[in-house]
């Protein structure tokens, strides 16, 4: 069976408490830091990526092998990413499978990315999102 991938890079990472980044955390095993070509928005309380193979610039995240539970993690992840028929058409975000470069080499990972149009937010330059509080409001 093939591995299987999940790339984060907001509220998701493993320096978050959250119950989707603790059940992450419990189920999957971090590979490592990581990153792709695109550009990283500030949308208020929580990030929101764009995947672009020819941008310059660089999202940076963490990528995780999927071990156990990989069912559950994708219900648990669209439910808090607001992905599916329940939410509003366009979803804010939706999951893609995409390359990620890690320090070993490129692999492919799903990843959740913003999927409206970002001209009115905050790019947030050093790709790297922080939010101490760790939440999404």
């Amino acid at each position: 069976m093939p591995k299987k991938y999940i790339f984060v890079y907001g509220l998701l990472k493993s320096m978050y408490e959250n119950e989707p980044a603790q059940f992450i955390r419990r189920n999957c095993e971090l590979v490592g830091e990581a990153w792709f070509p695109g550009q990283l928005f500030d949308l208020g309380s929580y990030p929101g990526a764009v995947f672009d193979e020819h941008s310059d610039s660089k999202v940076f995240g963490e990528v995780f092998e999927v071990m156990h539970n990989e069912q559950e993690l994708v219900a648990l992840l669209d439910e808090f990413e607001g992905v599916g028929s329940k939410y509003d058409e366009p979803n804010e975000y939706v999951r893609k499978l995409i390359p990620v470069q890690t320090k070993t080499g490129e692999l492919k990972a799903s990843c959740y990315l913003y999927n409206w149009d970002p001209i009115d937010k905050l790019w947030i330059e050093s790709g790297r999102y922080e939010n101490v509080a760790g939440k999404r409001t």
